[in-house]
């Protein structure tokens, strides 16, 4: 059987992704491992610790397990919401770094997939590059799919747009987004952006598809347009997309993916999830 891991705070955010890491559960007839991870504060650099400090820093696993087994009948409440009783569903608790935890449960797992929130991010730079999600998605072994605060899953798959940039382990990530999307039947829109307006953008578009093969759900656009925040934006917009799609290729992968520069201000709704495709698994 499958393993979703879900590494969650107790957040607004976490709540919402699990209704996402549920339903992806049952579609896929996988069993959820939820993470909880806190971290003890580091005291290596006092040489003499007062006994009240002492007494703190001792409890502080106990605070942490009643917070976590106050927290979990909410996560049972919800699974009871939606009807998905039926789902195995693990509970766990364990102190370290919070990402370095996260991807050494993911790999102990076996995890095919996780599932997590982001809280407060205003858009795609800020997820990918400044937060827990980022990192996670950055270095895991497995696709991630993080889930912005203000999105609300209807428990339909519709639309995924996959981005690409015409290299050889994005057929292998797009054949990935079907292989785990497979049971919604999604279309699936393969995404370019093209600010530079030449025809060369549509001819290695029209080599991509022919790299993909045979993808009766799939569709293949070059978008132009003079700027890459508007377009993306009505992109998403115009196709309802359900999940933004992509093969990772670390920090650089914007500008790789898009020729963008760093320098420019990247958002686009927040309520879309982004999947990660780790390059390394394909």
């Amino acid at each position: 059987m499958r393993t979703i891991l879900f590494p969650t705070d107790f957040s607004n955010a976490a709540t919402r992704a699990f209704i996402y890491a549920l339903r992806l559960a049952n579609k896929l007839e996988a069993r959820i491992v939820t993470l909880h991870v806190f971290e003890k504060p580091d005291m290596s650099g006092f040489t003499h610790i007062p006994k009240t400090l002492e007494e703190f820093y001792n409890t502080i696993d106990l605070y942490e397990f009643e917070n976590y087994r106050d927290a979990i009948p909410a996560l049972d409440a919800i699974q009871e919401e939606q009807n998905l009783n039926n789902l195995e569903v693990v509970h766990t608790l364990y102190e370290g770094e919070t990402v370095e935890t996260i991807l050494e449960r993911a790999k102990e797992e076996e995890a095919a997939l996780i599932v997590m929130g982001t809280t407060g991010a205003r858009g795609l730079k800020e997820i990918i590059l400044g937060s827990v999600a980022g990192e996670v998605l950055e270095n895991a072994a497995c696709p991630v799919l993080a889930i912005p605060e203000q999105a609300i899953f209807d428990g339909l798959i519709n639309n995924i747009a996959f981005t690409t940039n015409y290299q050889t382990e994005e057929v292998k990530g797009f054949a990935k987004v079907r292989e785990v999307f497979e049971n919604f039947n999604p279309s699936i829109h393969c995404i370019n952006v093209d600010l530079a307006h030449t025809e060369e953008y549509h001819g290695r578009m029209d080599t991509f598809s022919a790299e993909v093969g045979d993808a009766s759900n799939a569709s293949f656009h070059v978008l132009d347009g003079t700027d890459f925040q508007t377009v993306l934006t009505n992109f998403l917009d115009q196709m309802e997309i359900d999940i933004l799609a992509m093969v990772t290729h670390q920090r650089t992968f914007l500008e790789e993916l898009f020729h963008y520069s760093k320098t420019k201000s990247l958002s686009y709704h927040s309520r879309t999830p982004i999947l990660s495709l780790p390059e390394g698994i394909l």
